[in-house]
């Protein structure tokens, strides 16, 4: 077996070599903030004038308000595991109108069941259950009349108080 020679480590290390880097200048891409780089900017103080007879005099108008317009439901019926089952999905809804819907379907008569289930993947989903006897159509028409009837007696109150 043929050993290697160890060398020792002083003998690697040459200590009257220059470092190679000393002559070059780096680039750096880092600002340079040292004291004598940094530039002495002048502080500039803006007045403002707040003349309100100026801006009556030149004809400012408040715009009027835009009517209000209205936002459409995207709905979707379809039919349960039963013949008194119903899906209805609501696109573009949140927590807040699914709860008072489905709040105002169990109110309304001939509802038996009614519970709403949002994620994700689908728009939200009520879903309804029907006494025997009573048609889809008729009890979502009574249920949006209620809500149209509940959300007028509130606009009413809040015009008061304003």
């Amino acid at each position: 077996m043929a050993k290697k020679k160890a060398e020792s480590k002083d003998e690697n290390l040459d200590t009257d070599e220059k470092d190679l880097l000393d002559d070059e200048e780096i680039e750096s891409h880092y600002p340079d903030l040292s004291d004598d780089s940094k530039i002495k900017e002048e502080s500039v103080s803006i007045d403002v004038v707040d003349d309100e007879d100026e801006d009556e005099e030149e004809g400012f108008e408040i715009e009027p308000e835009p009517e209000q317009t209205y936002k459409f439901l995207t709905l979707g019926l379809k039919k349960g595991f039963r013949d008194d089952d119903y899906t209805l999905s609501v696109e573009g809804q949140s927590h807040g109108f699914c709860n008072i819907f489905v709040k105002l379907l169990l109110e309304t008569e001939g509802v038996n069941s009614a519970a709403y289930k949002i994620t994700k993947l689908v728009p939200p989903e009520i879903f309804i259950r029907l006494e025997d006897g009573y048609e889809i159509k008729k009890i979502l028409y009574k249920t949006i009349e209620t809500l149209r009837t509940e959300v007028g007696k509130v606009e009413k109150v809040f015009k008061k108080l304003m």
